[in-house]
C-alpha cells in the first residue's frame, strides 16, 4: 500500500492515514535490526561525553569507557559480539562501576542496548561481558553513523504522513494559549519551539539553550513517531530555521501545504495578552527600544509616536500601536515569503484569550473536516 499522502495538487492531506495503524510502526528501529528503544531496561551510550552532549538515542544513559576498560574487556578483535559463552569460558574482567550501576538497575529478563561510535571497539567487548554476567544484550549495528542515517531517513517520511494543521499568529504568546487550548481539548500538538529551545515572542525568537542539530533531529524523529496519523496535528507557524536549529526539509515542505488557522480578535484584547505574557511589556521605553532593534527598521515617525504615546501612559494604546502597525505587517510579509498557503480553517474570531474562551473557541477548528477546508486567502 502507498503511506505517502497524494500532493498538494490533489487537495489537502488526501493519503488514506486510516490505513496508517502507527507512526512508530511505519518507521522502527528493525531497520537498522534493534527492537524498539523502549523494549530495552536501558539503552547505554559509551560514546564520548562531548559526542553524547551533541546527540544520542533518547533516554539513553552515558557511560564514559575509558580505552584501557575497553581493552579489558576485550575478547579479541575477531570474537563476534553475540558468540554463544562456553560454560568454561574464564572470568571476564570486571566493568567499570559507573557501567555496573547502571546494569544494576535492569532485571536479567530485561535487554540492554549497547552502542558506541568507534566500530564496535567499545560496545562489542561490554556487551560479552554484560552477556556473561547474564544480560540480554544488543549492540546497535553498523554502530552510530548507522543511527543517524535512520533518523534523517525517517524525518523525510513520517512529515508526510502526518495531518499537520497550522496556527498562526503575530505574536507567539497568542499561538501558544492556542496549542495549549488544543492540548487541553485532547488534541495532538508538536511543539516544535520547546523541541528547539527557542521561545517566540512579538519581538524575535529568543534563543535559550538551543540543542545540537543532531539532538533536535533525534528529539524530533521521536515526537513524530508518537503520533497518531488518524488525528490532526497542530503546529505553530514557523519557517524553517529556528534560532539555529534548521527543521528537515520534509516537515517544512508539509507545513506549506497544510491549512493554517488565523485569529481574529480586537487590538486591545491581543494587547491585553500580550502585556500578560511578556515581561518587557511593563517597561515602555525598553519595549519600544528592543522594536525599534528589529529589521525590517520602523519609520522614524512611527518611532516618534510610540514615544509619545509612552509618555501618555503606554498601556494598551502603545501595545496596539506596536502591534497592528508594525509587528503584525512585518509577521504578514514573512508568512507570505514563506510559502504559498492553500487551504484555510475558518477564521478564530474571539473576544477574549483567556483559557476558558480558547478552549471553547477551538472547538470548530477540532470538528473541521478536509471537506469543510476553505481556500487561503492570498
Amino acid at each position: 500500500m502507498t503511506l505517502i499522502p497524494n500532493s498538494s495538487a490533489d487537495g489537502f492531506a488526501s493519503g488514506n492515514y486510516a490505513r496508517i495503524e502507527s507512526l512508530a510502526g511505519v518507521f522502527h528501529p528493525h531497520a537498522i535490526e534493534i527492537q524498539d528503544f523502549a523494549h530495552y531496561g536501558a539503552v547505554i551510550d559509551l560514546r564520548s561525553a562531548a559526542a553524547y552532549a551533541d546527540d544520542h538515542i533518547p533516554g539513553a544513559v552515558h557511560v564514559d569507557i575509558p580505552d584501557q576498560a575497553a581493552g579489558a574487556v576485550s575478547t579479541g578483535p575477531d570474537t563476534p559480539a553475540n558468540e554463544p559463552l562456553s560454560a568454561h569460558e574464564p572470568s571476564m574482567p570486571d566493568l567499570s562501576a559507573a557501567l555496573l550501576a547502571v546494569v544494576a538497575l535492569v532485571r536479567k529478563d530485561q535487554a540492554l542496548l549497547v552502542y558506541c561510535d568507534q566500530g564496535g571497539r567499545f560496545s562489542r567487548p561490554v556487551a560479552r561481558a554484560l552477556r556473561w554476567r547474564g544480560w540480554s544484550v544488543d549492540v546497535l549495528p553498523g554502530g552510530w553513523i548507522n543511527y543517524r542515517r535512520w533518523v534523517l531517513a525517517g524525518l523525510e517520511v513520517l512529515p508526510r504522513l502526518v495531518q499537520f494543521r497550522v496556527v498562526a499568529s503575530a505574536l507567539g504568546s497568542e499561538t501558544l494559549r492556542v496549542l495549549e487550548a488544543l492540548r487541553s481539548q485532547g488534541q495532538q500538538v508538536l511543539d516544535l519551539e520547546s523541541l528547539a529551545g527557542v521561545r517566540r515572542n512579538a519581538l524575535s525568537v529568543l534563543t535559550a539553550s538551543q540543542p545540537a542539530q543532531a539532538w533536535f533531529d533525534s528529539q524530533l524523529l521521536q515526537a513524530l513517531r508518537a503520533l497518531d496519523p488518524g488525528a490532526a496535528v497542530w503546529v505553530a507557524d514557523t519557517g524553517a530555521r529556528m534560532g539555529a536549529v534548521a527543521l528537515p526539509g520534509a516537515l517544512c515542505d508539509a507545513l506549506a501545504i497544510a491549512p493554517v488557522g488565523q485569529l481574529q480578535a480586537e487590538l486591545a484584547v491581543r494587547a491585553a495578552a500580550w502585556a500578560e505574557d511578556e515581561s518587557l511589556c511593563a517597561d515602555a521605553q525598553a519595549l519600544i527600544d528592543a522594536v525599534v532593534g528589529l529589521d525590517p527598521k520602523p519609520t522614524p515617525s512611527l518611532v516618534a509616536h510610540w514615544h509619545d504615546l509612552a509618555l501618555g501612559g503606554g498601556g494598551v494604546p502603545l501595545l496596539s500601536s506596536l502591534l497592528g502597525e508594525y509587528l503584525d505587517p512585518v509577521y504578514q510579509t514573512d508568512r507570505e515569503g514563506r510559502a504559498d498557503r492553500h487551504y484555510a480553517l475558518p477564521p478564530l474570531q474571539l473576544d477574549s484569550l483567556s483559557a476558558a474562551a480558547l478552549a471553547k473557541a477551538v472547538q470548530p477548528w477540532i470538528h473541521t473536516s478536509a471537506d469543510d477546508l476553505t481556500t487561503a486567502p492570498t
